[in-house]
């Protein structure tokens, strides 16, 4: 039989972890954060039944729906380049803004002229690519939210973000690869 050497009276209750305090104007902003993604997912899905009962005049088809949704998940990180809003004083934010490297910059412009390109040729089908950022939004929002982050975390979780996004130009390819198809088909 082995005794330890710790006193009987330590830590009588338990250690149960260390806790953060709690921010207010932390947990408003999740608060409004929250209700804000649910009247967009509202305003998404109605636009979207209105679209699918009403039928779509240039033939949208779910393929094109799914490679379109696939092209807007970039977006998603205008979401969180907005957020950085409300968490970051105006300096602080350019100034984090223009640490990112000219390459990523490069890349977020011409994924920004891509995605023009590809929502432009399917103007009637622009709800899809809301999906694609709602769910990035959604998906990236939810993996975080259980480690409860402080702003400042979420500001480097989102610069990371920024940095790490894989080709975000090359999200859209495949949606004016099929958009070039269909309308050359058509004719």
């Amino acid at each position: 039989m082995t005794f330890s050497n710790r006193p009987s009276d330590a830590a009588p209750g338990g250690m149960r972890g260390a806790t953060r305090m709690r921010d207010p104007s932390e947990a408003a902003h999740d608060q409004t954060r929250r209700r804000l993604m649910n009247v967009a997912f509202v305003a998404i899905l109605l636009a979207t039944l209105a679209q699918l009962h009403w039928g779509d005049p240039h033939g949208c088809t779910r393929l094109g729906a799914l490679l379109l949704i696939a092209a807007g998940v970039p977006l998603g990180l205008t979401v969180k380049i907005f957020e950085l809003r409300f968490k970051m004083a105006v300096a602080e934010r350019r100034a984090v803004l223009r640490e990112l490297p000219a390459r990523r910059k490069i890349e977020l412009m011409l994924y920004g002229l891509l995605a023009s390109i590809a929502f432009a040729q399917q103007p009637y089908a622009i709800i899809w690519p809301l999906w694609g950022v709602w769910l990035y939004d959604f998906t990236t929002y939810y993996h975080d939210r259980p480690a409860r982050i402080r702003h400042l975390y979420a500001v480097t979780k989102t610069m990371d973000e920024l940095r790490q996004f894989p080709a975000p130009w090359a999200w859209t390819l495949p949606a004016l690869a099929w958009e070039i198809f269909r309308m050359t088909t058509a004719r």
